[in-house]
């Protein structure tokens, strides 16, 4: 392909904001049509330094929205999860770690620990922090042993 050249967050700014470049170039082709100075080459130069900038800037905020949406995949994930905690079993082990099953997955950790391992159907998803849904789930098991 001939645009291999170009990087991938530049491809991706180009697909998603293809209406602000269009603005911009639209500017442009005004400002050098109507303004006759030295300033349209100031203005034109500043048109393409902004839209430069915000190019780059734009694998900041695509970073930010992954995080978001990974963040709302998890909350709404381990409500799933919360919600099978009525049939989960708690197992504490004598090494000082422990388990929580239920039909799909498994929880593992050790107490004290601020992190869990979680299974599901016994493949590794990752480690995760400690948190208030996570917490809930645990408690919810430990009373139902």
């Amino acid at each position: 392909m001939m645009l291999e050249w170009i990087p991938e967050q530049w491809m991706m700014f180009i697909q998603e904001k293809w209406w602000l470049i269009l603005l911009a170039l639209v500017a442009a082709i005004i400002v050098l049509n109507v303004v006759k100075t030295v300033l349209k080459w100031v203005l034109i130069i500043g048109i393409v330094g902004a839209l430069g900038f915000y190019g780059v800037n734009y694998t900041d905020q695509l970073a930010a929205m992954g995080d978001q949406v990974l963040s709302e995949a998890k909350e709404q994930a381990f409500q799933v999860i919360l919600d099978q905690a009525v049939n989960a079993e708690y197992k504490a082990n004598e090494d000082g770690t422990f388990s929580v099953f239920t039909e799909s997955l498994r929880l593992e950790g050790k107490e004290g620990s601020n992190e869990v391992k979680l299974f599901w159907r016994d493949i590794p998803v990752g480690t995760f922090q400690i948190d208030a849904a996570i917490e809930a789930f645990l408690e919810q098991a430990k009373q139902g042993q």
